[in-house]
């Protein structure tokens, strides 16, 4: 017994120092990997993007932001390579399954979405490739034509990039860019929204995020009611409920309703004021019948 009982003492003491072995090591070496140097995303919320600068679609037109947007419609934005070995694919899928699920707003109707590729060197026909690859898993109220896959030259690429804050590199070595994934939000007037970071995509934050992009051109008057009651948790990467806005609301429904409850008693002691002030105010009249005589 107390062989067993050493044994296990033993295996337990083992493991402790194994892991704080291994919490060290963390500890010590809490450097991003080389690889990663450079790479980040610098939100610019509030700012515009280029408009004029051009760029080729997938089916050999030339385009840019302006003509993108002149529909009044918000975009989504994805910056992509579609030789990317696994965040890129990572993204676009769960960006496909989240709008999905966003059955209120239809992409091609009321917003647009680009991927614009940080490739210089793909061309037209790989974009066409890649967009045919994703825009076939779009459910049926989505249209694919409002889905760009733009590439272009390196200096038009790097204007888009530096104007949204993405920053990444390039492993020459193994030939492939390192990146951030984000989805960035524009509004109608080419103005930085909100950016989403995020690879499985909660229809929920996406539906959010566009009404907020869409400036009050998309969604009803209920959905900007929500948002109003709503602010973005860049912790959570969600839109949370605004605990104080919501508190103010429900106070001056409160007041509202016990006003609006209180009404038909607020009349009646009006009216029943209004009686007594003219029953009491009214001059008094005394009849003598002269038949009648006054003894002691």
């Amino acid at each position: 017994m107390n062989q067993n009982r050493s044994k296990a003492f033993e295996q337990v003491l083992l493991a402790f120092i194994c892991l704080s072995g291994l919490s060290f090591a963390f500890a010590v070496d809490d450097k991003l990997p080389e690889r990663l140097d450079g790479v980040s995303i610098e939100e610019k919320l509030g700012q515009e993007i280029p408009l004029d600068v051009k760029f080729m679609d997938e089916n050999g037109g030339l385009t840019s932001f302006d003509e993108l947007l002149k529909d009044g419609d918000p975009i989504i934005l994805t910056l992509n390579y579609s030789d990317c070995p696994g965040l890129c694919v990572a993204q676009l899928n769960g960006l496909v399954k989240g709008i999905n699920e966003v059955g209120s707003f239809a992409l091609g109707k009321d917003f647009k979405m680009v991927s614009l590729s940080i490739n210089p060197r793909e061309g037209r026909d790989r974009a066409a490739a890649t967009k045919k690859k994703y825009a076939e898993n779009l459910a049926n109220h989505h249209r694919g034509a409002g889905w760009s896959f733009l590439v272009g030259a390196e200096p038009s690429i790097q204007q888009i990039t530096k104007a949204t804050g993405f920053n990444y590199t390039f492993d020459s070595k193994h030939n492939r860019y390192n990146h951030a994934a984000a989805a960035i939000f524009i509004s109608p007037k080419g103005r930085i929204t909100r950016y989403l970071y995020e690879v499985g995509f909660n229809p929920e934050t996406l539906k959010m995020a566009l009404i907020e992009a869409g400036e009050g051109k998309i969604g009803s008057p209920l959905d900007a009611f929500v948002l109003w009651c709503y602010h973005y948790d860049a912790n959570e990467n969600r839109y949370s409920a605004n605990a104080k806005t919501i508190l103010s609301i429900t106070a001056g429904l409160f007041l509202t309703f016990g006003l609006i409850a209180s009404l038909p008693f607020w009349i009646s002691w009006r009216r029943s004021g209004a009686t007594i002030g003219h029953a009491t105010n009214a001059p008094v009249q005394i009849t003598i019948n002269e038949s009648t005589s006054l003894s002691k």
